[in-house]
């Protein structure tokens, strides 16, 4: 996204990063691997895909770049409130 402030327009439901249409190849994993997922999931009151998709973001941008834009919207939704 290009555009934070574009992010920060939509629903509150919505990703920071627009529209999720864009989908990942499936990927096989041993059940054991799925089960810890799930278990990681639950602890943070995730379901299994919001948290893969978590860790995907992540990943791709990076811990601290995640950060600042969740806290960007805690600040928008802060002066607001």
């Amino acid at each position: 996204m290009t555009d934070r402030d574009d992010g920060m327009a939509r629903s509150g439901r919505s990703n920071l990063f627009g529209k999720m249409a864009a989908e990942i190849p499936k990927v096989k994993v041993p059940w054991e691997t799925r089960e810890a997922l799930e278990a990681r999931a639950c602890e943070v009151g995730m379901s299994l895909s919001e948290f893969v998709r978590e860790l995907l973001m992540i990943s791709a941008h990076g811990e601290e770049v995640m950060k600042s834009i969740y806290a960007e919207r805690i600040g928008v939704v802060a002066r607001k409130g």
